[in-house]
């Protein structure tokens, strides 16, 4: 008993001596990433973010950002885009299918255990090994057992495996947020280009009403042999042409409701029951940070980058383990017999347990091959991080740089519009005192409804750059000092 001891340990320590010494040989260690990660702590963020920064009210980030706007239908219209949005449900489709993926890759680590069994009726042959009575008659054979294998992850290549599932699932789960913020965005911005329409609907329609005042002025003064009929033609070409814009909004309102009816995966149908909104004037969004590791943190797709980064190198951790032996431990315990009614016996029991090792000897370089590939997917994972990063951070600032630029010729056409109010204001008097005739005030009435309608669009392009720079803020939203058009916000 003593010998047979010594003798198996003899055996175990060779055994481990000789994994020691393969594992000392594996090949595959020259092999080294060339991508570096940007460390965002060193970044500067740069003048427009950090001045931006310096001027925010410093209040909690709001991530249901489209709450500002206090518009029922808005809520309800972005609340059902985040559900039921085909982009959403093509996202979310994809995080299942990684979820069981993660799933797959963590039963790697636990024991399996099979059941097998199998009978037949066999002939034996009169030369074979079996012993009488069974050589050259008809019996039967039959095997019945538990069978258990299980990884012992010594060189951790399938906990490295189940890492890099773990962060490719939570890719997906942060593409999914980013699906959702790009939804949201989309979907406030085609409601903000429905507003701007009616509002230059009722622009156009304000200015058919003076210009058919005018027209009907003109014919009584035709009438009464104090006009021209050159003035009359020129009236109803600029009423014609109202009437025209008018037609023209009609049709982008319908198109709009259109595109928001398409972003809910919905009929044109459906964006016909959509009432007007009435939106109002918000405070401009500011980073919450200057600093770029917290600024950046709010963005789903460049933490989702990031996530890619370490399932990458989970990935070649795990390629490179794979150079080394594999070692599982294997069990069965059951009952095997020659006459299958002796099966269920005592005697039958069979039991076998110990350690199974495959070493790859040759193999043609396919692991040398799967690193290097493995490689390869890391390092383009770590540049389109970088990539992302620059992105992001020139993203924000030229959301920023173009909120302010909006802002300025929002303001430009305000003044612009309180002008021509003035000229037309003062047209009025001078033909009432017959010191002008109606083409002046005909002219400065159409420059009137153009200035209008230049604040409108100039309005509408300060709200979709605050909707682009919400965006690039990761939908963190959180008010600057600096208040839209001077009006105060009320949220």
């Amino acid at each position: 008993m003593y010998t047979t001891n010594r003798v198996q340990t003899r055996a175990w320590l060779l055994f481990c001596s000789t994994l020691l010494a393969l594992s000392g040989c594996a090949p595959g260690r020259d092999e080294r990433p060339e991508g570096k990660i940007t460390d965002v702590s060193i970044l500067k963020s740069g003048h427009d973010i950090e001045q931006a920064q310096q001027q925010s009210a410093h209040t909690s980030p709001a991530k249901a950002w489209w709450l500002v706007y206090h518009d029922p239908q808005l809520e309800r219209l972005v609340g059902d885009a985040q559900e039921s949005a085909p982009s959403i449900q093509i996202a979310q489709a994809r995080l299942r299918e990684a979820a069981a993926v993660e799933g797959a890759a963590r039963a790697n680590q636990l024991p399996h255990v099979d059941g097998f069994g199998w009978i037949a009726g066999e002939q034996f042959p009169d030369h074979s090994y079996y012993p009488a009575p069974y050589k050259g008659n008809f019996g039967s054979e039959g095997k019945l057992q538990l069978d258990v294998q299980y990884h012992v992850d010594f060189w951790g290549r399938w906990r490295k495996l189940t890492r890099s599932a773990r962060y490719w699932q939570k890719v997906s789960s942060l593409e999914v947020a980013d699906a959702r913020l790009l939804i949201q965005t989309a979907m406030v911005s085609a409601y903000v280009r429905l507003d701007a329409a009616y509002r230059m609907r009722d622009v156009a329609q304000q200015g058919l009403s003076r210009r058919e005042g005018i027209v009907e002025m003109l014919a009584l003064r035709e009438k009464a042999g104090l006009s021209t009929d050159i003035n009359a033609v020129t009236a109803r070409e600029a009423l014609t042409d109202t009437r025209s814009q008018i037609d023209l909004l009609d049709g982008e309102i319908s198109a709009r409701r259109h595109e928001i009816a398409a972003l809910l995966g919905k009929s044109p149908d459906f964006g016909d029951a959509i009432a007007r909104p009435h939106l109002p004037v918000i405070a401009d969004p500011a980073p919450l940070s200057n600093v770029p590791a917290v600024l950046l943190g709010y963005r789903p797709d460049v933490e989702a980058k990031r996530a890619a980064v370490e399932a990458t190198s989970n990935a070649v951790g795990a390629a490179r383990a794979a150079f080394y032996p594999d070692v599982d431990l294997v069990a069965f315990a059951g009952f095997r017999s020659l006459d299958i009614g002796h099966m269920m016996r005592p005697g039958s029991v069979a039991t076998q347990f110990g350690p199974a090792v495959t070493l790859p000897i040759f193999e043609g370089g396919q692991l040398r091959a799967a690193l290097k590939n493995r490689l390869g997917e890391y390092d383009a994972a770590v540049n389109d991080y970088n990539a992302t990063v620059s992105k992001a951070l020139q993203q924000a600032a030229d959301g920023i740089s173009d909120l302010k630029a909006r802002q300025a010729a929002r303001q430009e056409a305000e003044a612009a519009v309180r002008h021509w109010q003035h000229v037309v204001d003062l047209e009025r008097i001078r033909q009432k005192n017959g010191l002008s005739d109606t083409n002046d005030r005909l002219a400065a009435e159409t420059a009137l409804l153009l200035s209008e309608r230049r604040s409108v669009e100039a309005a509408a392009r300060v709200a979709e750059a605050q909707i682009t720079l919400i965006r690039a803020l990761g939908g963190a939203w959180s008010p600057s000092f600096t208040f839209s058009a001077g009006q105060k916000y009320h949220g």
